[in-house]
Order: C-alpha cells, then structure tokens, then sequence
C-alpha cells in the first residue's frame, strides 16, 4: 500500500491505529510509508455506543493523535461529536439507512464531516448509499461545512489517487475546487491546528509560551 501510494502521488497519508498498538509497532509502519516518500499523520477512528463512552474515548485519546475521528451510529452520538471541539471530522455509515447527515448537524459541527469515497461508494456498489451521499454533501455545501475526502481504503486494491477521489467527488455535486480543497488544504489545516495545540507552547486558544531567544 505504501508502494502504491507513492505511485499515486500522495504527500501523506492518514495512518488509522488501534488504539490499543504499541508505540514501537506504530513507529515501525510509520517508517515504512516515510521509506517511500509517504509522510504520514497519526489517526483514531472511534467508534462509541453513547454519548459517555464518547466522552470517555475523547478524554483518554484526544492528545494522543493528530485527527480524531467518530463514526457517528446514533442520534445521540452524532449529535455531542457535532458539538465537541475535541472532535475534528464525523462520518456516517452510508448504508444506514436510519441516520444520515442532516441540516441539524450541519448546524452543530464544528470539525469536518468526512466521506469514504470507494469504501461507501465503490466497494459498496448501493445506489441508495449514493443517493444518501449525494443529499450529505448538498447538505454540507448549504451550511459552508468543512468536507473531508477519503477513499476509506482497508486494503491496496481500494486506493485511489488524490485526483480521482475529487474526480469521483463531483458526481456527488462538489465543485472541481471544492473536491480538490477537500483532498488537500482542508486535512492539512486540521493537522495543522492540532499538532499546534499539541506542542509544549500552546496553552489555550489565543495564549501561548514565547520561549525567549538564544
């Protein structure tokens, strides 16, 4: 996977771990994707029944990762990751039928809202699952919501380059900018922020130690 990445010409990859993998093993596959050119930012995907368990999950994990992400699968669920600043992207099983992205959410999110393209879309192959998708992102773009492109890919065989996600995105009804910003500047940007936040100087939002100079 590592190999094709590099192929497809993407400058880093999120690497979503257990939350459970030890460091050492983390640090070894890092290193195999940087060993082809493929930098690389840390990521849990959590994946909580309730509101307290999410909770639980965002006051042991947050610090630990540059991206924390929910699989929203309840009401509940989605509606406190929406509102937690603590949570950076949401995403939601197209093939639940029961929950979908709403205009309410919209309101409430303060990260980004996610879609895996080739995992919803393509391995999925449900033309409901598509339609659902295509009513999220209309949704997103109504509300100025951050979007966030992934192809969600398990194995090699799901990988898909930058330019074909965007490609694929805009028969969803992203703009060719809007599906490029999504594959690029925006990720990079949630990156960005928490890696700041998460460095010795910062304190809060707006204060921050200034080291003096040598």
């Amino acid at each position: 996977m590592a190999d094709l990445l590099s192929t497809a010409r993407f400058g880093t990859v999120g690497l979503t771990v257990a939350t459970g993998l030890f460091h050492e093993r983390i640090k070894s596959m890092q290193r195999i994707f940087e060993d082809h050119g493929v930098g690389t930012v840390l990521r849990v995907d959590l994946k909580p029944n309730s509101r307290t368990e999410l909770l639980h999950l965002l006051r042991r994990f947050r610090n630990l990762y540059d991206i924390v992400a929910v699989r929203c699968v309840s009401q509940q669920v989605a509606t406190v990751s929406c509102r937690d600043r603590r949570v950076d992207v949401v995403f939601f099983d197209a093939g639940n039928r029961n929950l979908r992205f709403t205009h309410t959410f919209a309101r409430l999110l303060r990260g980004a809202v996610e879609f895996n393209l080739v995992s919803d879309l393509v391995d999925r192959g449900d033309v409901w699952a598509l339609a659902r998708m295509r009513k999220a992102v209309t949704v997103a773009k109504e509300h100025q919501v951050n979007v966030v492109l992934s192809s969600g890919a398990r194995n090699y065989l799901m990988v898909r380059s930058p330019i074909q996600m965007s490609g694929l995105a805009m028969t969803l009804g992203l703009t060719q900018a809007e599906a490029i910003k999504a594959v690029s500047s925006t990720p990079s940007a949630i990156v960005t922020d928490n890696r700041r936040k998460r460095s010795p100087e910062y304190v809060e939002e707006g204060v921050s130690i200034i080291l003096p100079s040598r």
